[in-house]
C-alpha cells in the first residue's frame, strides 16, 4: 500500500484495502466519476441499514462522513447514492399521502407535452437539476480547496439527500398537527450552511456562515443568469409569482 494509512474511523493502521478493527473498506485513491455511478447501481441493489449513524453523522459532523468517503474509505456510512434511496422513499410516501409539492414547491413547465410532462414531472426536473446546480456553486465558492467536480457532486448528493429527508419529515408532521407548512427558503440555508461545514470545517462560525452567504449569492447570480438566458430565447418560457393573472 504504500504509505502507512490510518482508518479514518477507529484509527488503527490499514494492513490491506479493510480496516482489521471495524471493517471498513479503503480504495487507496480519490473519488472520480466511476466511484459516483458505482456507488449509485450499488445503492439501488442493496442499501445498507446504516441509516441512523449516517444521517446523524450528517448533522452534527458533515465533513467527517463526506471528506471520510473523498479520501476512499467505504463500508462504514451508507454511501451517497444509498442515501438517495432512502430519500425517495420519504418522498415517495409523502407524495402519496401528504401533498403533491417537493420541498414546498409547486413547480409548472410551459410549453411541453402532455405525454412528456407525465414522463418527466417538472418535480422531478427540479430535484435532478438541484444536485448539479449545488454542486457547480460550491464548485466555484470553493475554487481554492482543489475538490474535483465529482466530489462536490458527491457532498451535494450526501447534503441534499439528508436535507431533504428531515425536512419533508418536520414538514409534513407540522401539516397534520398544525397545518404550518415550513419555508422552502430554510431548506435552501440549511443546504448552503451545511456545505460551508462540508468545505471550511475548521473555521469559526462566522466565516461558516459568510461562506454560506456568499454561495447564496453565487446561486441566486447563476439563477437569475439562466432566468435571463430562458427569458432572451422565449419570454414566454419565464413568469414571476403572481404574474400569472395580469
Amino acid at each position: 500500500m504504500g504509505e502507512s494509512v490510518e482508518c479514518t474511523i477507529c484509527g488503527s493502521e490499514l494492513q490491506g484495502r479493510y480496516c482489521h478493527q471495524c471493517g471498513q473498506s479503503y480504495l487507496g485513491r480519490r473519488v472520480n466519476a466511476w466511484d459516483v455511478i458505482g456507488g449509485w447501481l450499488s445503492g439501488l441493489l442493496s442499501p445498507e441499514r446504516a441509516l441512523l449513524g449516517t444521517f446523524s453523522q450528517l448533522l452534527k459532523h458533515p465533513a467527517r462522513v463526506i471528506h471520510n468517503y473523498w479520501q476512499g474509505f467505504r463500508g462504514y456510512y451508507l454511501s451517497p447514492s444509498q442515501l438517495v434511496v432512502y430519500m425517495l422513499f420519504v418522498l415517495g410516501l409523502h407524495l402519496a399521502l401528504v401533498k403533491d409539492d417537493l420541498l414546498g414547491l409547486d413547480v409548472k413547465i410551459r410549453g411541453i407535452s402532455d405525454e412528456l410532462s407525465s414522463f418527466l414531472s417538472p418535480q422531478l426536473f427540479l430535484f435532478l437539476m438541484i444536485i448539479p446546480f449545488l454542486a457547480v456553486t460550491t464548485s466555484i465558492v470553493y475554487y481554492r480547496h482543489k475538490r474535483s467536480f465529482p466530489e462536490h457532486f458527491t457532498a451535494a448528493i450526501y447534503l441534499f439527500a439528508v436535507w431533504s429527508i428531515l425536512f419533508t419529515l418536520v414538514d409534513d408532521t407540522l401539516w397534520f398537527l398544525a397545518n404550518w407548512p415550513l419555508n422552502t427558503f430554510t431548506f435552501f440555508v440549511l443546504l448552503f450552511f451545511w456545505s460551508a461545514r462540508v468545505f471550511s470545517p475548521e473555521l469559526p462560525w462566522y466565516r461558516v456562515a459568510g461562506n454560506a452567504l456568499l454561495s447564496v449569492l453565487v446561486s441566486v447570480a447563476m439563477l437569475a443568469l439562466l432566468l435571463g438566458v430562458l427569458y432572451w430565447m422565449d419570454p414566454g418560457s419565464v413568469s414571476l409569482p403572481g404574474s400569472e393573472g395580469e
